[in-house]
């Protein structure tokens, strides 16, 4: 059974340099998931352009995407948001990463979920 590394108990015991290399407490990592419906099932080269525009979005913000995937033809899909270095996005780049699909034509839906661990999993 793996142990929760974010319990009190435990990141009492960690110097700085050990929560640094964990990515718990101070140095706690954020994502968000987003989900995406589309107007008409995509597949192939149109779709590839989406992700590859979306992904150089991303990119310009210093935010790497990663899922975004399942069967063709793609009705739906979803994936998740974080930092290409350390850190974690903010709420107005979450916001931004809506709007900006929420603004393409192959998009019907856009939605971010609440922000959590990026290395554990859990929820804020």
């Amino acid at each position: 059974m793996k142990r929760d590394p974010r319990s009190t108990g435990r990141l009492r015991r960690l110097n700085p340099r050990q929560r640094k290399k964990l990515r718990v407490g101070d140095f706690k990592e954020h994502c968000f998931d987003i989900e995406l419906v589309f107007n008409a099932p995509m597949r192939g080269a149109p779709y590839h352009d989406f992700i590859n525009d979306f992904f150089g979005f991303l990119e310009q913000r210093g935010l790497l995407g990663g899922g975004f995937g399942g069967k063709e033809p793609f009705s739906e899909t979803e994936g998740v948001v974080a930092n290409i270095e350390r850190g974690s996005p903010t709420e107005e780049d979450r916001e931004a990463v809506v709007q900006w699909l929420r603004a393409r034509p192959e998009v019907v839906d856009a939605r971010a979920q609440d922000f959590k661990d990026a290395w554990h999993g859990y929820g804020i």
